[in-house]
């Protein structure tokens, strides 16, 4: 045991010894498939758009590091109905986002690595867009999804995820996967919306939840 440690120890030691910190700077762009958790549950499929924004990098030890980074994110639902081809509803949500992750990384080789991101998100709401009213009656289907707007603009969360990073003489490039759990909700479950018959709708619960898979372009500023 003892011939063993000495052994691994100074290579241990020498790694960290040979070690330089990196501070990348980038952009990265790519897809966003989202949904909305209601409660009351409402049938969906992923609405499927897009998000992009800017990147900044740490590693400050090896193996580990901090990854933050500004972006445009387009989120939302889309509804559906079994029971009918004909009806639709969608509705986009743009976000301005701001990821603060923990980053991991393993060598794979001389260029490769495989990457982890895990950490806290917030988001601030900017606009919303209805995308496919059809065949909606918002007289007759007055529920909360058709006609409130959304009511609390800051959104906060946990994202996680992980990809492959090919470093090149001319940066590096990194394509992952994310998860995006939403711990907020978008609609204020205190309040509750009434229709002329005064039958009450509200719900107890309306979180993002987004999955995304992004290209990453990275360049050193220190090395």
């Amino acid at each position: 045991m003892i011939g063993i440690l000495s052994l691994v120890i100074p290579q241990i030691v020498s790694a960290q010894e040979n070690f330089q910190s990196e501070l990348s700077l980038g952009v990265n762009g790519g897809v966003s498939m989202s949904s909305v958790s209601f409660n009351p549950r409402i049938p969906q499929s992923k609405l499927r758009q897009g998000v992009g924004g800017l990147s900044a990098r740490y590693i400050s030890e090896k193996h580990f590091g901090i990854q933050c980074e500004l972006n445009y994110s387009q989120r939302g639902w889309k509804e559906m109905y079994p029971d009918s081809v004909n009806r639709h509803y969608s509705r986009s949500l743009a976000y301005l986002e701001l990821p603060v992750l923990t980053h991991i990384y393993f060598e794979t080789g001389k260029r490769g690595r495989i990457v982890f991101n895990l950490g806290p998100q917030i988001g601030y709401f900017l606009s919303q867009k209805e995308l496919e009213p059809n065949n909606i009656d918002k007289n007759k289907d007055k529920t909360p999804n058709y006609v409130m707007k959304i009511q609390n603009r800051f959104d906060w969360g946990l994202c996680f995820g992980g990809g492959f990073e090919f470093r090149t003489d001319i940066g590096n490039f990194v394509l992952d996967g994310r998860y995006y759990f939403g711990l907020s909700d978008i609609f204020d479950n205190s309040k509750i919306v009434k229709d002329p018959e005064t039958v009450a709708f509200n719900f107890a619960s309306s979180s993002n939840q987004v999955i995304c898979v992004k290209l990453t372009y990275l360049f050193k500023l220190k090395n």
